[in-house]
């Protein structure tokens, strides 16, 4: 009987299980979570035992490095590919997408909702942080670099566990550890990734 740590190997590197849940798109440029976590464990031998809630795990790391993107298809759960993996190399390297041999699903609204959600969001975010940080203050660049920083440290945080968010806030910004538990409890892992993106890009500021 196969084991599950024989089936996840040690030595398999992130970048691996990358590429192969990239494959398992095929030509398709959206696919449903299900859909996608089915195909992977056909394709992907060396990985074939790996459990749904560490898939999820690969999916959320992939959507705040910007490989992927989450959305509302048809009600249910879906993943857009943003990136193809460039000649089986250990990097992935964003990448345009010219062109898809299968026609994308319709209804690209919920997407729309998703996007338009975290930059809500992320403006909340941005504000709290700065309120928190630097009460009666008024916004330079050393505020908004500062906002920035902390937007990227909680983001990789956040994609490594919840614990390591919660113990980033403990240590560097206790003040904002209650608001933004709140908005990781109501909103999720997902949503607050991308808006912690937007702040560390400051996309929000265009």
């Amino acid at each position: 009987m196969v084991t599950m740590s024989k089936a996840i190997r040690p030595e398999d590197s992130e970048s691996e299980i990358e590429r192969d849940i990239l494959r398992a798109f095929g030509w398709a440029i959206v696919e449903f979570e299900e859909t996608l976590y089915r195909k992977y464990v056909v394709m992907s031998a060396p990985h074939s035992l790996m459990p749904r809630d560490e898939f999820n795990r690969h999916l959320l790391r992939m959507h705040a490095r910007g490989h992927v993107t989450p959305l509302k298809l048809h009600g249910c759960k879906a993943w857009k590919k943003l990136v193809i993996e460039d000649r089986i190399e250990d990097t992935l390297r964003p990448r345009k997408i010219e062109m898809a041999k299968e026609p994308i699903p319709p209804r690209p609204e919920p997407k729309r909702f998703v996007v338009s959600d975290s930059h809500i969001i992320a403006q909340d975010i941005a504000k709290t942080m700065r309120s928190k940080l630097f009460p009666g203050r008024q916004d330079d660049e050393h505020v908004k670099n500062t906002v920035r920083q902390h937007a990227s440290q909680l983001r990789r945080a956040l994609t490594e566990s919840r614990r390591s968010f919660i113990d980033y806030l403990d240590r560097k910004a206790p003040t904002l550890k209650e608001p933004m538990q709140l908005i990781l409890s109501s909103k999720g892992e997902e949503i607050l990734l991308l808006s912690l993106r937007l702040i560390e890009t400051g996309a929000i500021e265009r």
